[in-house]
């Protein structure tokens, strides 16, 4: 390809003959240089500088540290986090000062931290605790009532609510008192429109308690 350019062909044209994108030719055109082409390094390599350019050397890292070992041993405030090794970075004029999150970087990686990493462990899946329910095969309806609203006017409401796990089918049913016989009623109307599940599940409000 990038012999072919060299020739005077189009890159766009050579990008057809080869069945590639022009940048690809792009790149290799750059890559080639004015090296001769037996000469070009060819092989694969991944973009961008070979180093960051926000790389810390060694020496800056071990001024970090040591800082830190300081700092903890005779700071009269307690302070040996990242702002209070930058500001004494910064106090003692240091050549190269790293940024707050670099200097975070820094301590993380070298097992600086005294706490122990929070370990975050996924929720379990619905109805875990029930075999049917949390492969799916079957449904749950909720049910609660929340108590001490109040509305505009002073008037106190309570607020039967239910909801279905997997289908997210809902009820809510406000009145002044929710009863047992309002609640029966409510939901063996919600019941009718969208039929029974598998399992039911209620708070520990008396109104769903046995007599």
């Amino acid at each position: 390809m990038v012999a072919e350019v060299r020739r005077g062909a189009s890159r766009r044209i050579v990008a057809k003959k080869f069945g590639v994108s022009k940048s690809q030719v792009d790149r290799w055109v750059a890559r080639a240089g004015d090296e001769r082409l037996d000469r070009v390094d060819w092989s694969n390599r991944p973009s961008g500088q070979r180093t960051p350019h926000n790389k810390c050397s060694l020496g800056v890292e071990e001024q970090v540290l040591a800082i830190r070992k300081e700092l903890k041993e005779v700071s009269a405030l307690g302070e040996y986090g990242d702002e209070a090794i930058h500001r004494e970075m910064a106090r003692q004029r240091c050549p190269e000062i790293p940024t707050l999150r670099t200097i975070n970087y820094i301590l993380e990686r070298r097992g600086q931290f005294d706490g122990r990493r929070r370990v975050r462990r996924p929720p379990p899946s619905k109805g875990w605790y029930l075999p049917k329910l949390a492969e799916g095969k079957a449904e749950l309806d909720s049910f609660d009532i929340v108590e001490g609203l109040v509305i505009e006017g002073g008037n106190n409401v309570e607020v039967l609510n239910g909801i279905s796990l997997h289908g997210s089918l809902v009820g809510s049913w406000t009145r002044s008192r929710i009863t047992a016989k309002i609640t029966v009623n409510c939901i063996l109307s919600h019941w009718r429109e969208f039929g029974f599940p598998d399992y039911v599940q209620f708070d520990n409000d008396t109104v769903f308690q046995g007599p």
